[in-house]
């Protein structure tokens, strides 16, 4: 019989749909809760003039958010527990979730764990929820806890392994997909005009959302694509296969490895990242990983490197990587 896992995600990208293909893929009978999936309606006259006098009066905005907040939290505790028992409960981004949804989640699941892909820091409201997981997973050294109160456990990003690996057209030289982060701004930008001299084809794509709208310019001054819509994380994926070397700019908050490094080992790809953490890891080698630094750019050594091969890496350490062994892992499955 399969094992029953609830899955609670966000919908960034529709990262949701591979992970849910993954686990489908691995045995696991998978129950998916979206975070956005209810949609909010005042549940009286009262609440909607309530709202309204608050806007005006004394400009709070927050009111509306709040309902919002509760009245998700409520429907999605509601689904919850109409669902029979399940074997495991997998959270991605707990602080998107009501703390009364996590906690059905846990009274409706034989074990529960979270994989935070985002520093602790950037989203400080995900430390009231740590306690309610039987362990909680983060891709950043820097977020290790152990005070006696939480505790944290070191994970790391992986690649999809559900489908077959299948041969793909090489299209882009160099390619790099990334939100909008004036912490890697310049590089980024001094790396792109170096590489277009360097390279035939640079595709750096780069999502704008609505309070850096005004950036625009600038990036597409320079030949950088400049997106107003995310990219949903399939379609990144066939970019990503069509390139010859994937490139990795860090935010400067994270210590942990991109997906973009985990997807260079499953398509056997090199990467060029801003990532001085990659050297510390057992899949490091100089002729398929170039660290990238400011004060160090040199084209001859770009050159040098776009133009070596890709040195196979060892069939077992690169499978280490892959979610399927990343979800025996997390979940203590032997």
């Amino acid at each position: 019989m399969k094992k029953r896992i609830l899955l609670l995600v966000p919908d960034d990208y529709r990262l949701y749909v591979l992970i849910e293909r993954n686990l489908k893929s691995c045995g696991f009978d998978v129950t998916t809760i979206l975070h956005n999936s209810v949609k909010f309606r005042y549940k009286n006259i009262a609440q909607r003039l309530s709202n309204l006098f608050r806007k005006l009066i004394d400009g709070n905005t927050n009111y509306k958010k709040k309902l919002k907040e509760i009245h998700t939290a409520e429907c999605l505790v509601k689904e919850i527990d109409e669902y029979e028992q399940f074997d495991y409960c997998l959270v991605i981004r707990a602080d998107f979730f009501h703390k009364d949804v996590l906690y059905k989640a846990k009274e409706k699941s034989d074990s529960i764990v979270s994989y935070h892909y985002d520093g602790l820091r950037r989203n400080p409201s995900i430390y009231n929820r740590i306690s309610i997981f039987d362990r909680f997973y983060v891709f950043d050294e820097e977020d290790l806890i152990a005070d006696g109160k939480i505790k944290t456990y070191l994970s790391h990003n992986f690649y999809f392994d559900y489908e077959k690996e299948r041969e793909t057209t090489l299209i882009y030289d160099l390619y790099f997909l990334g939100f909008y982060n004036e912490t890697r701004e310049q590089l980024l930008l001094t790396f792109f005009s170096l590489a277009k001299r360097c390279v035939s084809n640079a595709k750096f794509q780069i999502v704008f959302l609505p309070k850096d709208i005004a950036q625009i310019p600038k990036y597409e001054k320079q030949g950088v694509e400049c997106l107003t819509g995310r990219v949903p994380f399939e379609e990144y994926l066939k970019r990503v296969e069509q390139a010859d070397v994937i490139v990795d700019f860090v935010i400067s908050d994270h210590k942990g490895l991109s997906f973009r490094i985990f997807e260079g080992l499953k398509y056997r790809k090199k990467v060029i990242t801003t990532n001085t953490n990659i050297v510390k890891y057992d899949f490091y080698t100089p002729d398929n990983f170039y660290v990238l630094k400011g004060d160090t750019l040199n084209e001859t050594e770009l050159l040098k490197f776009v133009n070596s091969p890709y040195k196979p890496t060892d069939e077992s350490m690169r499978l280490k990587y892959s979610f399927s062994y990343w979800i025996k892992t997390i979940l203590n499955l032997k």
